[in-house]
């Protein structure tokens, strides 16, 4: 398939769309990791299609909208709330003690934080939509780390390879990604700098140990855009 200015416009604009699915998704990252051309392209459309959230004005849906999401996901309390007073608020009440109550728990659970990131983003399963690994790029320590999610082992005795793309040239290898724990690497003022510029990291099934030769040799699975925080 030719990499016309036209497709490659199209393509890109449905992939930050995320209407791009399946083997063609899978194929146009390949193009991403080969073209600094097409990962520019990228990178217009996340900025041209982010700002139309900028662009929508702030609006209140109407309480039937409130009512039908009361009724979806506590059918008792908005029933008994009605039958009391024929009113909907409150049984706002109610949810907003449990909600209160909720977060109260969530709160008490959320770990120390973590260093400030600079750079994060998520490393996804495209067919089947699964959040493989999180990642970020600390500010103060230049660490970079992979938190598994949902990530396995990699099969038949080979092993994943992390990779920064850059905008022009090879690929500059982050080492052997363990699966299981979460996995941290001190960038190199290189490594920091390129992927500061490209944002973007990859993921090669590569022989066990990595790849012999200091580039991708199998397969690229992953292909994934950071984002400034």
């Amino acid at each position: 398939m030719k990499k016309t200015p036209e497709r490659i416009e199209s393509l890109s604009a449905e992939y930050v769309l995320g209407s791009l699915i399946g083997r063609a998704r899978r194929r146009f990252q390949r193009w991403m990791m080969e073209s600094a051309r097409v990962r520019q392209e990228v990178w217009y459309w996340e900025q041209k299609l982010g700002q139309l959230s900028e662009q929508v004005p702030e609006c209140s849906p109407p309480a039937s909208v409130w009512r039908s999401i009361e009724n979806r996901l506590w059918p008792t309390v908005a029933l008994a709330s009605r039958s009391r007073n024929g009113r909907f608020w409150p049984a706002w009440g109610v949810l907003a003690s449990a909600a209160a109550l909720v977060m109260a728990i969530v709160l008490l659970q959320v770990p120390e934080p973590e260093p400030t990131s600079r750079l994060s983003g998520a490393i996804v399963q495209e067919d089947a939509g699964g959040l493989l690994w999180l990642v970020n790029e600390t500010a103060s320590d230049h660490q970079l780390r992979l938190r598994p999610v949902s990530a396995t082992s990699a099969e038949g005795g080979r092993d994943y390879e992390l990779w920064v793309v850059p905008d022009s040239g090879d690929p500059l290898s982050l080492g052997v990604v363990p699966v299981g724990d979460v996995y941290q690497v001190a960038l190199s003022d290189r490594a920091r700098e390129t992927l500061g510029r490209s944002r973007t990291l990859a993921v090669s099934l590569e022989p066990r140990g990595g790849s012999p030769t200091g580039l991708p040799t199998g397969p690229i699975l992953h292909v994934v855009t950071l984002y400034e925080q």
